[in-house]
């Protein structure tokens, strides 16, 4: 039996009822907020407007390696 890659556990991630709604909402809004051309700083205001990106982008891969963690733990997915 092979093991499910890593785009394989993203999908079954976000369809596992055990993974809180508020987390897969929270990791789309975030990918959304960094590929927008919307942001809350213009980004045009060189290092300061690169921060809130900067600040979406910690704040989404954290919560993305913490809510994937506890879904493979929880399918016991080794390896």
């Amino acid at each position: 039996m092979n093991k499910p890659n890593f785009f394989q556990n993203v999908r079954g991630m976000f369809q596992d009822k055990h993974t809180p709604t508020r987390d897969k909402l929270l990791l789309a809004g975030g990918v959304l907020y960094m590929i927008s051309p919307i942001d809350l700083i213009p980004d045009f205001l060189f290092i300061v407007g690169y921060t809130d990106d900067f600040a979406c982008l910690i704040g989404t891969a954290t919560l993305f390696y913490k809510t994937y963690n506890r879904y493979v733990k929880r399918n016991r997915i080794v390896g």
